[in-house]
């Protein structure tokens, strides 16, 4: 239980939540609008591929020192010092870009400055929750957070489209620094725990990264864990990241159905969210990620079969359900049994192997994509994590009992 008066921790939850979902509104509207752009400026796979790896591989980089800062400082003055910093360089880079130089390599830099923003907020962020939230109604928060965030995903790039239409660029950024103000005065709000307040256990560097692994990987579960999320998630990413160039392949490149295909994931990651949200506790995790694995698996193979539009939107739907309930759940088995004084650490590993793995694994499917009809990408990566999902629960499950000596 949080140090916090319980009376006070809702509020508190809630603005920790609208808190981070401003940032992530606002950095998820910059990254559609810069994508977009340079799409319109270039017309070229290259720049397209440029802005993909600005994007997430900055992120990656700084996830393991981030999991150190957040095991070692206060994760609350973590979150505004790098929001602010991310913020103040965003529009410096922006302001240097439209007045000084029109050179793409710098929206490049201002989306490289964001991904390590990301990089640290997200284990920080991930680590300071049930910090300030009861441990029986973590299940419901993190569903709650899930649902706000789909809810924002499936707004911002309508925002950013609309803004990068009739007003350009630079207005997208005005609206990132509006959300990212908001947002540090919201986090600054927040009651963070007695424990929070003061710094952590003091590691640096090398060490801190080398103790953070040790943890991780030197206990059986949670060595099970991240190496089964580490090849699911290989096997997601066909489909996250070749989804639209596989629409436009086999159905058409109409405009309309690349946006279905957007929508209908995105209303599954709703419902999937809304299911998390309603549950107060969770008490099988392991079966119930299983699940989202073995679905998401099925949707994949499906996906990949001859079939009408409908056939494939309704199971992009069925994966759209399955991915906030892995995200989440996996949160919540952390949150639940990991030591407070390493948890940031193995948040970063934890992001690292899930969404972090997908510009990685993209370096073989991309080439991959031009040789081999994505049809069967889809339909051999979804056989392949319905078997990860079922040795995954049968792995963790029988290892249940080293859960204990996490803490």
């Amino acid at each position: 239980m949080p140090s916090i008066e319980s009376h006070n921790w809702k509020r508190n939850v809630g603005y920790f939540l609208a808190s981070q979902n401003f940032f992530l509104f606002g950095s998820s509207s910059v990254y559609f609008a810069i994508l977009w752009y340079i799409a319109l400026k270039t017309s070229s796979g290259t720049w397209i591929m440029l802005a993909t790896m600005a994007t997430t591989l900055p992120q990656i980089l700084i996830s393991l020192w981030a999991g150190i800062w957040s095991d070692q400082y206060s994760r609350k003055k973590l979150i505004i010092a790098s929001s602010s910093l991310v913020t103040l360089l965003t529009v410096g880079t922006a302001i240097i870009y439209f007045f000084f130089s029109r050179d793409l390599w710098l929206l490049l830099l201002i989306a490289a400055i964001r991904s390590l923003g990301s990089g640290i907020q997200t284990p920080a962020g991930n680590a300071l929750l049930p910090e300030i939230t009861p441990k029986k109604e973590l299940s419901r928060i993190n569903g709650l957070n899930q649902f706000i965030s789909s809810i924002l995903l499936l707004i911002s790039p309508i925002l950013s489209g609309f803004i990068l239409g009739r007003l350009g660029i630079m207005f997208v950024f005005v609206v990132d620094l509006i959300t990212a103000t908001t947002g540090i005065i919201l986090m600054s709000r927040v009651q963070a725990s007695q424990q929070d307040q003061q710094p952590h256990e003091q590691v640096t560097g090398l060490s801190g990264i080398r103790d953070g692994l040790q943890y991780t990987f030197s206990h059986r579960y949670l060595r099970n864990f991240m190496l089964f999320t580490l090849i699911a998630f290989i096997l997601v990413a066909p489909s996250s990241q070749l989804s639209t160039l596989f629409v436009k392949r086999t159905f058409g490149s109409a405009v309309w159905r690349l946006t279905l295909n957007e929508l209908l994931w995105t209303m599954g990651a709703l419902l999937g969210s809304f299911y998390i949200t309603m549950q107060k506790r969770l008490p099988h995790k392991i079966k119930l990620i299983a699940v989202g694995f073995v679905g998401s698996g099925i949707s994949f193979a499906v996906m990949g079969l001859p079939e009408p539009f409908w056939v494939y939107l309704l199971f992009m739907f069925f994966s759209g359900i399955c991915m906030p309930i892995i995200q989440a759940t996996s949160n919540i088995l952390i949150q639940e049994n990991v030591a407070k004084e390493k948890m940031g650490r193995v948040f970063s590993i934890l992001q690292i192997v899930s969404t972090g793995i997908y510009p990685i694994a993209m370096l073989v499917y991309g080439p991959l994509a031009d040789q081999v009809s994505i049809r069967y990408i889809l339909i051999v990566t979804g056989v392949l994590l319905i078997l990860v999902g079922c040795i995954f629960q049968q792995r963790l499950t029988r290892l249940s009992g080293y859960l204990k000596d996490l803490n």
